[in-house]
């Protein structure tokens, strides 16, 4: 059954590069009818259909096929729980998966675009709406519902990608005002994103690497998130030293990502293998962090009471307080 793994995630990346799952949401088609649609061959469509069935990702109603309810709740682009993108993401570090004996042995990164399996506009493309896809089914929710943030005015958005939650802070926060730093790229994702959440008043958008940008030093509140994952350990004490500078005395740090805090089975196995993905496909010096280590690093650059918070999403927050003028 490991062996065979990689044929499962292959039904699934080509179901959603064929658009299969909108194309059979509520609509039961024959296999010829899914055929003609997708400008597919039928006989291998009929074939493709029923390993979906087999998969749970589609039902069959005597000779048609239609969405199962799992496909219909995260495989359908604009439903609340989508997660195609993200999905496609990970398929997208196949060939670097494919090479882990050699990246084992040789110690090295293999970044899914050098590989020629998937260009660098796609993988960047599919991994920044990837990210966005878990914002919205449900990870974005969670960092609402546990960070305070009544009391604050403008944040810090550190390598804040397509804007996701800065977008689900301000629309939480109506007084709060955001400044998103990233790259080009993400933030040209980010855009149009911001606008369809109407949030041009309280978003602004700065191009830039967050290691090298000159800051202001006004913000009392501070957003790390899914930066601590990819990056080597030098760069995220440097980073968090940046976000300390950046915030008033008494402001706030919020660092979300994969962390090391609850130690329950399922959370140990998604860490460990989350650990090896990031080395595999980001940094040699990436890596699934326990939250104990990453709230060293924020004593270190200055800040107090770092508060380890579990959530039933995959991403965990670790906060703490930059202490008050004396």
């Amino acid at each position: 059954e490991l062996a065979r793994g990689f044929w499962h995630a292959a039904i699934l990346r080509a179901g959603l590069r064929l658009l299969v799952f909108p194309l059979l949401d509520g609509n039961a088609l024959t296999s010829d009818e899914v055929a003609q649609r997708i400008g597919a061959s039928p006989g291998y469509v009929q074939p493709f259909l029923e390993s979906c069935v087999v998969l749970d990702l589609l039902e069959k109603q005597e000779d048609r096929y239609i969405n199962s309810p799992m496909s219909s709740r995260f495989l359908v682009k604009g439903k609340e729980e989508y997660v195609g993108d993200h999905a496609l993401h990970h398929t997208n570090t196949w060939a670097s998966w494919g090479r882990l004996d050699e990246i084992v042995r040789e110690g090295k990164t293999l970044i899914p675009y050098e590989t020629g399996y998937v260009d660098a506009d796609t993988y960047w493309n599919d991994y920044m709406m990837g990210q966005h896809n878990r914002a919205t089914s449900g990870q974005a929710r969670g960092l609402v519902e546990n960070v305070d943030l009544q009391d604050k005015r403008k944040l810090l958005d550190l390598g804040g990608g397509a804007a996701s939650y800065s977008i689900a802070l301000c629309d939480a926060n109506p007084q709060l005002n955001a400044v998103v730093l990233d790259a080009k790229e993400p933030l040209s994702i980010a855009g149009p994103l911001v606008d369809e959440h109407n949030l041009r008043g309280q978003i602004t958008l700065m191009e830039g690497d967050f290691l090298e940008t000159k800051l202001e030093t006004d913000y009392d509140v501070v957003l790390v998130s899914g930066v601590v994952l990819i990056k080597p350990e030098d760069d995220c004490r440097r980073l968090l030293k940046i976000a300390y500078d950046a915030l008033l005395p008494g402001g706030m740090i919020i660092v979300q990502d994969y962390m090391r805090i609850d130690h329950s089975p399922e959370r140990v196995k998604l860490d460990t293998l989350e650990n090896m993905y990031v080395k595999v496909a980001f940094d040699p010096g990436a890596g699934d962090r326990e939250g104990d280590e990453v709230a060293s690093w924020l004593r270190d650059a200055g800040f107090r009471d770092p508060k380890l918070i579990p959530l039933p999403t995959q991403l965990a927050l670790v906060t703490a307080e930059k202490p008050p003028a004396l």
